[in-house]
């Protein structure tokens, strides 16, 4: 019994042995073919590197020889063209760039001035839009009628409130306001102011009134104004008749019970050149086709 168990063991140590001894020779192969590989890689290798080495070689030969002609080239130009010439071409070339940059600035400039063209025509585009197409008065004051046009439920009241200042050299100035209050039911709009001076030579009005000759056209100025001296062909004949004409610069809608203001106005005068002054106010609402005379009016006798 005990020499089978020996023999059994002594047979699985030989099978062990022997299977290790062919794995160990596999290994070996294995190891001689990686072997053989590396060396092939590295032949191959060697082989691209001096292949590369000479193409290279021959490359920077052939970029060479290139370089040495174009500057043959180079130097048979240089001895075919004049010295003076040369500095021709380059005096040239800086007058033209100064031409050039003369030009340009010639440029720039009309281009700002027409830049403020196109600002002055959208104000003055503006202007007009605001002013509305049904504003233009197309009547005029008749001395000899002072009739009051009336409507039913229309109503409306205008007055001066204002101070003379008198100086010793009987010159003086009118300040105050003129104030247009809707008394009736009716929403009225628009309304444009005839101021009628006597003598005529007195027509002069200062204030916070815009004008084209006196400010410069632009939106921010018409922000700042609420009336316009009327300023086409037909108000400068009433200007002649002594009347000074005012518009809204843009709506303007007077409800019931409200007041609008022509604030702060001057009046400028001089005995010696007027004599006695004399100033009426009327308002005209031309879309409705009403109007109506100040209840008072300023008047200074010397």
């Amino acid at each position: 019994m005990h020499s089978q168990k020996e023999r059994l063991s002594y047979d699985r140590l030989i099978a062990r042995a022997q299977f290790y001894q062919e794995k160990s020779l596999e290994s070996e192969k294995k190891l001689v073919f990686a072997e053989e590989q590396i060396e092939r890689l590295e032949l191959e290798l060697q082989e691209a590197t001096a292949q590369n080495g000479v193409e290279k070689e021959r490359e920077l030969h052939e970029k060479t020889a290139e370089i040495v002609d174009l500057q043959a080239k180079i130097q048979q130009l240089e001895a075919s063209v004049p010295t003076g010439a040369v500095v021709d071409y380059k005096q040239r070339i800086a007058d033209y760039e100064e031409l050039l940059k003369t030009v340009q600035d010639e440029i720039n400039e009309k281009e700002a001035k027409l830049d403020i063209s196109l600002q002055k025509i959208k104000a003055l585009e503006k202007k007009l839009m605001l002013q509305g197409k049904n504003d233009p008065i197309t009547h005029k004051v008749d001395e000899n009628n002072e009739e009051i046009f009336t409507k039913k439920d229309y109503g409306c009241l205008c007055y001066f409130d204002h101070s003379i200042i008198l100086k010793e050299d009987q010159s003086g100035i009118i300040r105050g306001s003129f104030i247009i209050e809707n008394t009736g039911l009716i929403v009225l709009e628009n309304p444009s102011i005839c101021l009628r001076f006597q003598p005529s030579d007195a027509n002069v009005i200062k204030g916070k009134i815009y004008s084209n000759e006196l400010h410069e056209v632009n939106s921010d100025n018409l922000e700042n104004f609420q009336w316009m001296f009327v300023d086409n062909d037909w108000a400068k004949e009433a200007n002649e008749r002594g009347e000074i004409w005012l518009c809204p610069i843009r709506l303007m809608r007077l409800e019931p019970g409200e007041k609008i203001l022509l604030q702060d106005f001057q009046i400028p005068f001089k005995k010696e050149v007027i004599g006695n002054l004399l100033v009426e106010a009327f308002v005209f609402f031309n879309k409705q086709n009403y109007k109506i005379k100040a209840a008072n009016h300023i008047a200074i006798n010397f």
